[in-house]
């Protein structure tokens, strides 16, 4: 239905051609990040017995942010008059979360055609079925996906900022590879570093998807993915081999600080400085920052929506993205799908919601005494009590010392359902 190269060139060309000259950076001496939502739209004819190449799609920039910027906590205002955080990712989503107002207004108080209709419950609207949302980012989400495996034939830690393809637009897009030989490799979709660039997979049933522009490559978006698929290549390069054996150097950094209270960075040389997977917030121009870094903050959109929660009054379902874009720009298709889709994965909460799962597929006769015999089990905590063998094993190893001054969490944080 669409590439990623239609997807950045069309955002490309927006930037150049819709947007005013002012506020863009001045051609040869400066540069920024550019971010947008693209709304996707079949043809009616979708409906029909067509091959899926065949289906006609229109391609519509409805929001669009650039910036790299974040305050200080200590120029927070209480009166909520302030934005925190300017990074394109972050101008993108709100002015879509204004398109959103825009588009509920329309449908529900002036009565005209809009994204959305309504839904199976009173003063609620849910989005049409022929459209979606497709999120484009120049360069990968600072935090967690920016952490990126350097193989041995990169021969700088840092890409040079080159002007794009697009109308000489001065954002930034830069290239995996310095020299013809690696660029042709790269463009090449037999080579390993072409197979990094595929669509990914979703988290649980969202339908998001991960490309990188510069690849004709694509594919079918799977159903679901074992988290251990999700950080397949992360254990290969703290041995020093990545993905087609390529020998890992060191990896790219990323400015967004841990989360305070947390395991930090190990702070090592090479592939060793960052640990994977944690939360981070933004380095700020002066004091840290409140803001959580870019690859957090789209996690929690890949579960909640990007509606956020003003909107969800309005809406039946949350609205999520159908794909992510990424801009032609260091990258790793492992380390974007461990940041954007595979932290909520093993939490306690997900951990409990598969025990749920497969409890519900087993026969009420068949379940193990311990939950069988119960008479209510209801929440993380409960079902975590009844295990009695455990719980008295437990018991007794928190009388051994050192054991017995073992770190327990409030029982309140046990009560989900």
């Amino acid at each position: 239905m669409w590439t990623a190269d239609e997807i950045a060139q069309l955002c490309y060309a927006h930037y150049n051609v819709r947007l005013p000259k002012q506020g863009k950076p001045e051609p040869n001496r400066e540069w920024t990040l550019l971010a947008a939502v693209v709304k996707i739209q079949a043809s009616a004819n979708q409906a029909c017995d067509i091959p899926e190449k065949e289906v006609q799609v229109t391609k519509e920039v409805v929001s669009m942010g650039t910036g790299t910027k974040c305050i200080g906590q200590s120029k927070m205002r209480e009166s909520g008059d302030i934005l925190n955080d300017s990074h394109a990712e972050i101008i993108a989503r709100r002015s879509f979360q204004r398109y959103l107002l825009h588009q509920l207004h329309l449908a529900a108080v002036l009565k005209e055609d809009s994204i959305f209709v309504p839904g199976t419950q009173r003063g609620l609207w849910r989005l049409r079925p022929d459209l979606s949302f497709v999120f484009f980012s120049s360069h990968t989400p600072c935090g967690d996906a920016s952490i990126i495996p350097m193989l041995e034939f990169e021969e700088q830690p840092c890409c040079p900022v080159i002007r794009s393809w697009a109308n000489n637009s001065p954002v930034q897009e830069t290239e995996n590879l310095e020299d013809s030989k690696d660029k042709r490799n790269c463009e090449d979709p037999a080579s390993p570093v072409a197979k990094k660039m595929r669509l990914g997979t979703p988290a649980r049933s969202l339908s998001n998807c991960v490309a990188h522009h510069g690849t004709q490559e694509s594919g079918p978006v799977k159903p679901d993915v074992s988290s251990s698929d999700l950080t397949k290549e992360e254990p290969d390069a703290a041995n020093g081999i990545a993905s087609g054996s390529f020998r890992v150097v060191d990896v790219y950094r990323t400015g967004a600080k841990c989360v305070p209270g947390e395991t930090g960075d190990l702070r090592e040389p090479g592939a060793a400085y960052h640990q994977v997977g944690l939360l981070r917030v933004k380095p700020g121009r002066g004091d840290r920052t409140c803001s959580m870094s870019c690859s957090d903050k789209m996690a929690r959109w890949n579960v909640l929506g990007c509606q956020g929660a003003l909107l969800m009054h309005f809406l039946e379902k949350p609205i999520y993205l159908s794909a992510v874009v990424i801009g032609k720009c260091p990258y790793s298709q492992e380390a974007m799908r461990r940041a954007l889709t595979g932290r909520s994965r093993i939490s306690k909460v997900e951990l409990f919601r598969s025990f749920q799962k497969l409890l519900s597929s087993i026969a009420d006769d068949e379940q193990p005494d311990s939950i069988r015999v119960t008479k209510k089990l209801d929440t993380y905590q409960e079902y975590k009590d009844a295990a009695s063998a455990y719980q008295e094993a437990w018991g007794a190893l928190r009388r051994i010392q050192p054991f017995a001054s073992w770190i327990r969490n409030p029982p309140d944080y046990h009560q989900f359902k």
